[in-house]
């Protein structure tokens, strides 16, 4: 599919990354390939327990005397599917679209959060006329979930101390800044008592725009969590119901797009009219929501565990708490309501939170387990990683900016993102390590809809490599 696009040898590797399965947490066979890869150029290849991958290039001759660079990248990515698509991500191959400048998934997410990355990194490996010092790519696990790969890597893994980060969303724009995050899990066991109402039926909610939780965390996209909520409301209004379940969200890192509600009542049927509820939310135009009757349950939630439920779906915060005072167009503390899930008798509650500052970082923090603790639910704070901070002086952000300015003849906006890089988790592995986000233009990353430009993957290849020979 993408053979004559250009840089060829990047669209190359990065086709061939489509075809191997790389969910998050399901890794092995695409860490295998990269270190096959690596051994295959003829370099020192290594693996590590995480199944992390770093490959060393030789300086080009000349360039022997200068400090290595470090290029990284994941290799795992975020699978989401339309609810109309069958598609399994363990084993089927990414199916490719490309629309004029726009390479896209049929129906899936494409992956190249951050596959392109990856490929960018491989086609400079592989190419033996690259002008630059030793190379090192590190290409890291399970970034996507709880960023274990990247705080499994040990100092001795790596050698060079500046690094270039390529899983950046926006080409023009290097982040040298990130949030710090921490996921905040309730665990709620419930108890069931027979259903004494005539039918049972299911309130589903889909097809939400969703999107990064860190990156469109402030675009007024409706979580289905919180949405499927009022509509349940409107039901209510109607007959008496008993709460059997309410499910919705998959990925801690994603808007939910997509939620379920299981009632029981005495009515035969729903007819309600959700038009004028839709239009309270114009952004989300594709909007679906339904009732349908199912099999009747045989049990319904009690009434006490029915109201903790709702009391917490509806209490728990959503979105921007606040933006930097000095940079008000950047959020600098927000959370993701991001999954409510049953499995048997316990029900679980997943929030993910982002600050570039401690400080609210830890007022958001207690405003979540309050809520927690106000519905008896006990919670647990994992994967906690503090923020990358904006380092004062950095030659190397300063040599990026210029290089970027003499092969484009435009500015390179320089900033800090509201979204998790592993460079978050390396200030504390490197304390001496130099380090800068950049990458090509993405669009809905995390969605169906994502959608990478091909212009601009040429641009950051291009730019990337004049950058590590001028260094």
């Amino acid at each position: 599919m993408l053979e004559n696009l250009k840089p060829e040898r990047v669209f190359y590797y990065f086709e061939k990354l489509t075809k191997i399965p790389r969910e998050s947490g399901n890794e092995k066979q695409v860490s295998d390939y990269l270190y096959n890869l690596g051994k295959s150029f003829g370099y020192e290849a290594f693996q590590d327990e995480a199944n992390n991958v770093v490959i060393r290039k030789p300086a080009y001759k000349g360039y022997e005397d200068h400090a290595p660079i470090v290029l990284q990248g994941h290799m795992d990515m975020v699978c989401e599917k339309r609810d109309d698509v069958v598609h399994d991500f363990t084993k089927d191959p990414i199916e490719l679209v490309i629309d004029g400048d726009l390479i896209k998934a049929n129906g899936t997410t494409l992956g190249a959060d951050d596959g392109i990355g990856v490929a960018i990194g491989l086609a400079i490996l592989e190419d033996k006329n690259a002008k630059h010092p030793a190379v090192e790519l590190l290409i890291t696990t399970d970034e996507e979930r709880t960023m274990a790969g990247a705080r499994a890597v040990k100092s001795d893994f790596i050698r060079g101390r500046k690094l270039i980060n390529i899983d950046t969303e926006d080409e023009g724009i290097l982040f040298a800044g990130c949030a710090g995050g921490q996921g905040i899990v309730g665990n709620l066991k419930v108890k069931y008592v027979p259903n004494e109402m005539k039918n049972t039926f299911e309130l589903s909610l889909n097809n939400l725009i969703g999107g990064h939780s860190g990156v469109e965390i402030d675009k007024d996209r409706q979580n289905a969590l919180k949405l499927i909520l009022k509509a349940l409301d409107m039901v209510k209004k109607v007959s008496k119901i008993k709460l059997v379940k309410i499910e919705g969200g998959t990925k801690h890192n994603a808007i939910a797009r997509d939620a379920k509600v299981t009632f029981c009542s005495n009515e035969e049927d729903y007819n309600i009219d959700f038009s004028k509820f839709k239009e309270k939310y114009p952004l989300e135009k594709n909007m679906n929501i339904e009732i349908k009757k199912i099999d009747n349950s045989k049990n319904v939630l009690c009434d006490g565990c029915a109201e903790k439920i709702e009391n917490t779906i509806r209490d728990i915060p959503h979105g921007v708490y606040c933006m930097i005072k000095d940079k008000p167009t950047i959020v600098e503390c927000s959370d993701n309501f991001a999954i409510v899930r049953f499995d048997k008798d316990m029900v679980k509650f997943e929030v993910s939170l982002r600050s570039s500052n401690m400080k609210t970082f830890n007022e958001y923090t207690k405003k979540i387990t309050d809520v927690y603790e106000k519905n008896s639910i006990p919670y647990s704070i994992n994967d906690f990683y503090k923020p990358w901070e904006y380092a004062k002086k950095s030659d190397l952000r300063d040599l990026a900016v210029k290089t970027y300015k003499e092969i484009t003849n435009k500015d390179m906006k320089v900033t800090v993102i509201h979204a998790a890089v592993e460079t978050a988790i390396f200030v504390d592995t490197f304390s001496d390590m130099e380090m800068i986000a950049v990458g090509p233009d993405l669009k809905e990353v995390h969605t169906p809809n994502e959608r990478l430009s091909i212009s601009s993957t040429f641009r950051t290849y291009e730019f990337i490599k004049k950058l590590i020979e001028k260094l």
